[in-house]
């Protein structure tokens, strides 16, 4: 709930908008109120650390697998013998063995024994096997390892959870359920009894709050970076009046400003007004531009509205995070994760138990897409302990569990992500945050379209500077 009013929100209290059906009968405030108290009930996760410690192995041990880091180059058509094949699996299980920060929570040593036996056992019915092939039997004896950073050649062997938006027509929420912005009563949908679970708060064209049903669909990270992709479901509504209409899926293509053939043309950190609002973006988490993002935080922490555009950055040093949120609100800001070195068997980073609640009152919306994974990721943890701030977009990546770094397979040249060492913990209760799902907006929209209807969004409500 609101400790204090908004500076910036104009008689928000008398703005009720009854006489509208088009939008949810909200008031600015109101709908804060709402958002504040979601964050707030997120608790910090409790483990027993040691459920996650399995053999410690000393740092010489397990660098030498990053050092021997092979500069050949994979080739997919390369044939390896039988027993190279099965050199290659019994290095890369050391390797989880002896790196892997995860390994005890994705079953340990019987589960890992058990994947590397059946790759054995496929292997010996064959003379020889094209690296490619040998390749994809890895992805798919190691679907158990559901981790965003995990990649063998840059191949996920999980799709991840995309969103497709349902906006044919809108709807607002009302004591009887749902309804169109017409008045007509939602009586069912087919295949889902609960309608909460599919209806989501967006905003319409013009800027006001509405639902639109969105649902999360298995798809290949690539693929959907490079070509929009389709829903398999259609969404079949009865009305209470006795009509039927069938909502299709908009086709969904990952947003991003982010150059993956030529990452050096990239923007890493920019600042802008649109308005009278300022925008700050930086695509990664680089050490290189600490300062720059950091001073970014201080600026938008001057403004009694700003924006804060993530919907480019995968990542990068996991300590900006925290320090992005203490110059933004002035404060120390914990998140909910406990970090375990599970190697090293100790605990790094443990949230309080007692939730610190940081107090603010400037408003920062902060916009993602599936584009926004690992240190974005954390920084929205953090983001959910302070006050007034609003998460608009799609659900993120997923990429928490885990972090990166590269090894080679010795005769295929395999290139495998597998981090070094730690684990992090978040709430999944809830759906708070989860592996390859991501963290929820508290508003969904098309991530392309984010900036532009938050703008029309906070125009609609009276939220200005003045």
């Amino acid at each position: 709930m609101f400790k204090r009013s908004l500076c910036v929100i104009l008689s928000l209290s008398m703005l009720c908008l009854t006489g509208c059906s088009s939008v949810e009968n909200l008031t600015f405030e109101e709908l804060m109120e709402e958002v504040n108290a979601k964050h707030q009930e997120v608790e910090a996760v409790d483990v027993n650390v040691s459920d996650y410690i399995g053999d410690l192995v000393d740092d010489e041990q397990r660098n030498q697998y990053y050092l021997n880091n092979t500069q050949e180059k994979y080739d997919p058509e390369k044939v390896l013998t039988q027993q190279q094949a099965i050199e290659d699996v019994i290095y890369l299980f050391d390797a989880f063995h002896d790196c892997y920060g995860p390994y005890e929570y994705f079953g340990g040593t019987k589960v890992f024994d058990a994947a590397e036996e059946k790759i054995k056992e496929e292997l010996q019915k064959k003379e020889s096997i094209k690296s490619a092939d040998f390749e994809q039997l890895l992805l798919q004896q190691l679907r158990f390892v559901k981790d965003g950073h995990f990649k063998i050649n840059m191949k996920f062997p999980n799709p991840t959870k995309f969103p497709f938006f349902f906006r044919e027509t809108a709807f607002q929420k009302t004591e009887r359920g749902y309804q169109t912005t017409d008045g007509k009563q939602v009586k069912s949908m087919e295949g889902y009894e609960n309608l909460d679970e599919i209806m989501k708060r967006s905003l319409s064209k013009e800027g006001e709050l509405v639902y639109y049903p969105v649902l999360l669909k298995d798809c290949d990270f690539w693929d959907a970076l490079e070509t929009p992709q389709t829903c398999d479901e259609t969404l079949t509504l009865h009305y209470t009046n006795g009509e039927t209409e069938e909502l299709e899926a908009e086709p969904y293509q990952i947003y991003t400003e982010m150059s993956i053939e030529n990452p050096e043309k990239n923007k890493i950190v920019r600042v802008w007004e649109d308005g009278e609002i300022p925008v700050f973006q930086f695509n990664m988490f680089d050490e290189k531009h600490r300062d720059f993002i950091l001073t970014g935080a201080r600026k938008l922490r001057e403004a009694p509205v700003s924006i804060l555009d993530l919907r480019s950055n995968t990542g990068g040093d996991g300590d900006i995070p925290g320090e992005w949120m203490e110059r933004y609100t002035g404060e120390v800001v914990s998140g909910h994760k406990t970090v375990i070195d599970t190697k090293e068997g100790i605990k790094i980073e443990h949230s309080d138990t007692e939730e610190i609640w940081v107090e603010h009152d400037k408003m920062l919306i902060i916009l993602v897409g599936k584009y926004s994974a690992s240190a974005s990721e954390w920084l929205l943890d953090s983001a959910y302990n302070v006050e007034n701030i609003l998460i608009v977009g799609e659900n993120t990546l997923g990429g928490i569990i885990g972090m990166t770094s590269k090894i080679s397979l010795p005769n295929s040249a395999c290139q495998v992500d597998i981090g070094s060492g730690k684990v992090s913990l978040f709430p999944e209760d809830e759906g708070y945050m989860e592996e390859l799902r991501g963290i929820s907006p508290d508003i969904w929209v098309p991530a392309g379209e984010a900036e532009d209807l938050v703008l029309r969004f906070l125009e609609h409500y009276g939220v200005t500077e003045s």
